[in-house]
């Protein structure tokens, strides 16, 4: 008799506001190893792909369905964009080296001025191997809170 063993993985259902019922394997969780400053209570998120071409994604909360931010890709707007990870940020992420870490970062609406700015200052750096990420702050001049992507009259 031949048996194959497969880990089972269960699923979670989300009952997001923006998205509306979704259900995700645990193992695509997201954990921050650090809370996000301002949602400090809040560790476990999930991607959503916000487009087909992958340049936007959604984090949304898993343990509040009103929380989702929008990232995107700092290298589609800041070619030379580099986070300046120290050591034991790579190891709190449980990577070997910050080559294997993927950069996002998030994308802010200002209705009044009706632009599209991204936050370099605070990237969310996260390592798929584990599913471990982390907001990381920036402390040093050259990036910008609101660098200003789109603008429109």
């Amino acid at each position: 008799m031949n048996m194959t063993c497969q880990k089972m993985t269960s699923v979670l259902k989300i009952d997001s506001s923006r998205f509306g019922l979704l259900s995700v394997r645990e193992d695509k969780v997201i954990r921050f190893v650090q809370g996000i400053p301002g949602f400090e209570k809040l560790r476990r998120f999930i991607l959503i792909d916000h487009n087909d071409e992958g340049t936007l994604k959604w984090l949304q909360s898993v343990e509040d369905p009103d929380v989702a931010f929008l990232l995107t890709v700092p290298d589609l707007y800041v070619p030379d964009y580099k986070v300046p990870l120290k050591k034991n940020d790579v190891e709190e992420l449980g990577a070997k080296d910050a080559k294997n870490l993927v950069t996002l970062v998030m994308v802010t609406a200002s209705k009044e001025k009706r632009q599209l700015s991204v936050n370099l200052k605070g990237p969310v750096i996260f390592n798929s191997d584990n599913m471990l990420a982390m907001q990381y702050i920036i402390d040093k001049e050259g990036y910008q809170s609101r660098y200003i992507i789109e603008s429109r009259a």
